[in-house]
């Protein structure tokens, strides 16, 4: 059979023959499944990585030697994929747990809110007229970066940091005063709320 597995490789490689190719997959699919399930523990990844496996034949039937033993190429080809699948899968989910995280983070809640909502009017007092301006521009009329440029004649990248410094200085007013959150959550809060009808 590994003679037969060979040539079953040639002709395919040959002249793309999917007969032989499909009798190809048909005798080692259970190996390839097997061994990426074993892995992964997944049966959907398993059959993924299952269908990765014969594409990398199908793209390699040219490149292997008479003397290849198909089912140990197989087996070892499993494994790599199976380990290659294995961390995208975890890059995915540290990804997702990541944006979950920020989500969360940044989700203003009504306790921060009620904790903020007393201060904010004497922090915004605390201000300078410039950077007053720019937040009242920014999170009580909803203007663009542009428009607060315009409305202060300055630069959209000095309006941009105008408006972080001025948030930051908030930040700094209410953590001192036991409300500590990240610039994020405080823009998020602010911007939910600062006007309401």
């Amino acid at each position: 059979m590994m003679s037969d597995d060979m040539a079953l490789v040639r002709e395919f490689a040959a002249s793309h023959s999917e007969p032989a190719f499909a009798t190809l997959v048909q005798r080692h699919l259970g190996l390839v499944h097997s061994a990426a399930l074993r892995q992964v523990g997944d049966a959907h990844l398993a059959e993924e990585i299952a269908q990765a496996v014969f594409l990398i034949l199908a793209r390699k039937a040219p490149s292997l030697g008479p003397k290849t033993i198909l089912s140990a190429w197989l087996y070892r080809t499993t494994r790599y994929a199976a380990a290659d699948a294995l961390k995208a899968t975890r890059r995915r989910q540290a990804r997702e747990q990541e944006a979950y995280m920020q989500s969360t983070l940044n989700q203003p809640d009504a306790d921060t809110w009620a904790q903020l909502a007393p201060l904010l009017d004497d922090a915004m007092a605390e201000l300078g007229e410039t950077d007053r301006a720019a937040l009242v521009l920014r999170f009580f009329e909803n203007k663009t970066v542009g428009e607060i440029a315009g409305a202060l004649r300055m630069e959209e990248a000095a309006a941009q940091k105008r408006v972080g410094r001025a948030l930051e200085k908030l930040r700094i007013y209410f953590s001192k005063r036991g409300t500590a959150l990240p610039a994020a959550a405080l823009t998020a809060a602010i911007s939910a709320n600062a006007v309401q009808a």
